[in-house]
């Protein structure tokens, strides 16, 4: 008996939004001081708006009796 095995990357890439930002945020954001950033990063939330998936794989294997592995 045989088998045929290959091994297949997929890579998922996300888009994530938050909702509007406030006047603040925005000033908070803008000041480019981390600290700043770092609390509207805190207050605010990302949703899902847009996903793609890639997949790669190498051509299969031939495995033959006695040399399958798990």
């Amino acid at each position: 008996m045989a088998i045929l095995r290959k091994m297949v990357t997929y890579t998922d890439y996300r888009w994530e939004e938050t909702t509007e930002l406030t006047s603040e945020q925005i000033k908070k954001w803008k000041s480019g001081n981390e600290d700043f950033q770092e609390e509207v990063l805190e207050e605010v939330e990302f949703d899902l708006v847009k996903d793609k998936v890639l997949e790669d794989h190498e051509w299969p294997e031939l495995i033959e009796d006695g040399l399958v592995e798990k």
